[in-house]
């Protein structure tokens, strides 16, 4: 007598699983041994429908953020200390905070600026910089449902020439 074979067949569904192991005769499915489901919870809330992982995915969006700008606050802060525009001395940073970044940046555009002014004015717009979003549901086109009227000057213009 050989080896006896099996298999596991498996139905992946959006919230199931199914699972069989089938022994095999000649390689065809001879019985199966054992079989059964794993249900899974829908993920969302039966009162309104709403995703379940909506408060973790905020968090984990807010966290992401505040990483990020930690992260390129402390990139430019070390770039302009190597590069020499800012101080090595984290005392003399901090001299440079009542510096209005605005006036500095205001300043710059006829004088030239000393390598401390211009790396706070610099950095400022490193720390402000923001981003312009391209998503659809912030335009605030409020007749997008509705049908345009041709105006008076596209219907005198719709007939056809003699």
């Amino acid at each position: 007598m050989g080896t006896m074979r099996y298999r596991l067949a498996l139905d992946l569904g959006s919230t199931s699983l199914g699972w069989a192991m089938v022994r095999l005769k000649d390689d065809q499915p001879a019985a199966v041994i054992k079989a059964g489901v794993r249900i899974f919870s829908d993920g969302r809330n039966p009162k309104d429908g709403a995703s379940l992982a909506v408060s973790r995915r905020t968090g984990r969006a807010m966290r992401r953020r505040r990483d990020r700008l930690l992260k390129r606050k402390n990139r430019m802060a070390a770039l302009l200390v190597q590069h020499g525009f800012f101080p090595d001395d984290m005392e003399q940073r901090k001299a440079l905070e009542p510096l209005n970044p605005y006036e500095l940046r205001a300043k710059g555009l006829d004088s030239p600026l000393s390598p401390a002014e211009f790396a706070r004015a610099l950095f400022h717009i490193n720390q402000r910089r923001g981003f312009r979003s391209n998503r659809k549901t912030d335009k605030k086109d409020n007749d997008s449902g509705a049908l345009k009227t041709p105006s008076a000057h596209c219907a005198s213009n719709s007939t056809p020439p003699d």
